[in-house]
């Protein structure tokens, strides 16, 4: 038997280039590690100024991978049965999240601002137990809405 097709399938895969990031910048520094620790200090510097900053790439590179290791790709799937299906994963872990139907509340599109200042959207699905989930971001607010408008026809909301 086959499954029904969904009627909407959506992605969010931003965290991947976090992903990415913290593997290069975490394996750079295994190797850099392993290198002074191989050949000692170079003599241009201090070993006190190496070992130092070594450590200091440690002491900030463990809790920014924590944290952008944690962010999750994102995956909603709207069935015709109006069940709605939430799959949230990250490097380590993988949650899925099945929802009634009629058990979504709304979906919002709403503004802010970047880590520089600038407008940024954000589309989210809000249940009707309070849980908000955040479905995708962007920097173009009619694509945002086109995708809220998606979601609210395909969820029966009007």
């Amino acid at each position: 038997m086959q499954a029904a097709a969904p009627l909407i399938d959506i992605r969010n895969r931003t965290a991947i280039a976090a992903w990415v990031f913290m593997a290069i910048w975490l394996g750079m520094l295994v190797l850099f590690t392993w290198l002074l620790a191989r050949d000692g200090p170079h003599p241009s510097q201090p070993a006190w100024v190496q070992q130092g900053a070594i450590g200091l790439f440690w002491l900030m590179g463990v809790p920014v991978a924590g944290y952008m290791f944690g962010l999750p790709c994102t995956r909603l799937v709207v069935l015709p049965d109006g069940v709605v299906r939430l799959a949230r994963r990250t490097p380590f872990t993988r949650d899925i999240e099945t929802y009634a139907p009629g058990s979504i509340a709304g979906i919002e599109v709403r503004a802010g601002k970047d880590d520089e200042g600038d407008p940024y959207w954000r589309t989210f699905m809000v249940a009707r137990d309070g849980r908000e989930r955040m479905l995708r971001e962007g920097r173009a607010p009619a694509e945002q809405e086109a995708l809220a408008a998606r979601l609210r026809a395909a969820l029966g909301l009007a």
